[in-house]
């Protein structure tokens, strides 16, 4: 009976003691799996938190680009575990100048964008501007500003998020700058002297480059060309210039007007300048 019951109890404890280690063990490989997630849910968060602040930067690099054909820089991004993307538009731009007498329009062609795609372990907001007017609470409200003027200053390039299944950050330069130059004197036989004024209108049109790398990347752009088109005179003293936004099935779905008026004296008429800079934009 005495080594029967000493038998009993080296089984129990035996039994016990591989329940407790089954359990530590378990306990470890939880714990470490969890730190693991934790530590990876981390890495997202900070990598595309980097990812908006490159994007921004991307934004700013090309506002800033010297308008010189060859004019190059790069921004460079971590892509471990998000995306870039340089997408052609779903919407269109069309620039329409009027003084009540006549009409000049300018097709500009599709809004190509920039895009970065975040995991889906990173916290979005549903929107946000990041650069351009932060007070902007609604996208729509963003695509009703499709005019940079003096009254109303900002960048060309905006840079939102938004979230369409998974979190996005998208730099757009689909709006167009207004620039009143003033009257300059003009004549034609150097006796009789009258004024013009002047009205510059830029536009800076996103083209998609060469497209490829993993990891580190270094988001390269460059002035491929810059177009002034044949200046347009308007015999009035004032016009007004609409930009037309909006997808194929609508064109004029968004639009902005902005009056441009001189009070110069001797006035003979307005004459409107466009400029189209051409941005190539590639991934390596």
């Amino acid at each position: 009976m005495g080594n029967a019951g000493l038998a009993r109890k080296g089984v129990s404890e035996v039994a016990v003691t591989v329940i407790m280690f089954s359990t530590i063990l378990g306990t470890l490989v939880a714990a470490l799996f969890f730190a693991q997630l934790n530590l990876s849910a981390q890495s997202t968060a900070v990598e595309f938190e980097n990812g908006k602040a490159g994007m921004v930067s991307l934004a700013q690099t090309i506002n800033g680009l010297s308008l010189a054909e060859g004019s190059a820089a790069y921004v460079r991004v971590s892509s471990v575990s998000q995306g870039v993307f340089l997408t052609e538009g779903d919407e269109f731009l069309k620039i329409v100048v009027d003084d009540g007498q006549r009409s000049v329009e300018w097709d500009m062609g599709r809004i190509n964008l920039i895009k970065l795609k975040g995991a889906i372990g990173a916290s979005s907001s549903s929107f946000m501007v990041l650069e351009g007017d932060r007070s902007i609470r609604e996208k729509e409200e963003l695509l009703e500003g499709l005019i940079i003027n003096p009254e109303r200053p900002g960048p060309l390039g905006v840079v939102y998020q938004e979230w369409n299944y998974g979190p996005w950050v998208i730099v757009d330069f689909g709006r167009v700058r207004v620039v009143p130059s003033g009257a300059v004197p003009h004549t034609e036989d150097g006796l009789d002297w009258y004024n013009i004024s002047t009205v510059q209108i830029a536009y800076f049109k996103i083209l998609r480059g060469s497209s490829s790398g993993s990891e580190t990347l270094d988001i390269c752009v460059r002035i491929k060309s810059i177009k002034t088109y044949t200046p347009e005179f308007f015999s009035s003293n004032f016009v007004c210039i609409t930009v037309y936004r909006g997808p194929e099935s609508n064109p004029l779905l968004y639009s902005k007007s902005y009056t441009v008026r001189s009070d110069a004296r001797n006035l003979r008429g307005m004459l409107v300048y466009l400029t189209v800079v051409e941005v190539e934009v590639s991934v390596r």
